[in-house]
């Protein structure tokens, strides 16, 4: 008779094989997908802007949203939040230190307070119901002022930092910023 003990014992193991080097792999995999655009546009002014204008493409959704439709909602701010928490890693752990570096304290630290305001509206909006007529209110108040921020880095800030800046040091801010994006991705 024979044994099929061993050979189910054998399939069982490389199935858990399987599993487990997919396990170390996926997330790899969907960290490389979430840093792709950013590693994409090149260099680190380009790779922010990219990201504005996904989170910005988002909230034209949010904004879109009526109070029946408080999953929807949920979704799109869980979304905006996840981007804007990897974004502020990207810029508070490289961007704005390298900002202070350079004598940039003031606008470093203008720009940090700013984050601070991004996470005060996200936590507002949680704990707030989806129907609740100031939702939407409040969702327009925090677009607003984050339009605000993202135009003052692309248009004032940002460009003349880089051009301040040696390209090999512009270079070694993608490569660090990138670093940054993918451990949160």
């Amino acid at each position: 008779m024979p044994n099929h003990t061993n050979g189910n014992l054998g399939r069982l193991a490389t199935g858990a094989a399987l599993g487990f080097v997919a396990g170390l792999a996926l997330p790899h995999a969907r960290k490389a997908v979430a840093q792709g655009p950013s590693l994409a546009a090149g260099d680190w002014v380009d790779a922010l802007k990219a990201e504005h204008r996904l989170v910005e493409k988002t909230f034209e959704a949010l904004l879109q949203t009526t109070a029946d439709e408080p999953m929807k909602r949920q979704m799109l701010l869980t979304k905006i939040a996840y981007a804007l928490t990897k974004h502020a890693v990207e810029e508070e752990n490289v961007i704005y230190p390298a900002m202070m570096e350079n004598g940039r304290e003031e606008q470093a630290r203008h720009l940090v307070e700013d984050h601070g305001d991004v996470k005060t509206f996200i936590y507002d909006l949680r704990r707030m119901p989806t129907d609740d007529p100031r939702w939407i209110d409040t969702a327009r108040q925090f677009f607003a002022q984050l339009q605000e921020h993202v135009r003052e880095e692309e248009d004032d800030i940002f460009p003349t930092f880089r051009e301040a800046l040696p390209q090999e040091e512009n270079a070694r801010l993608t490569r660090m910023m990138n670093w940054e994006g993918f451990k949160v991705a």
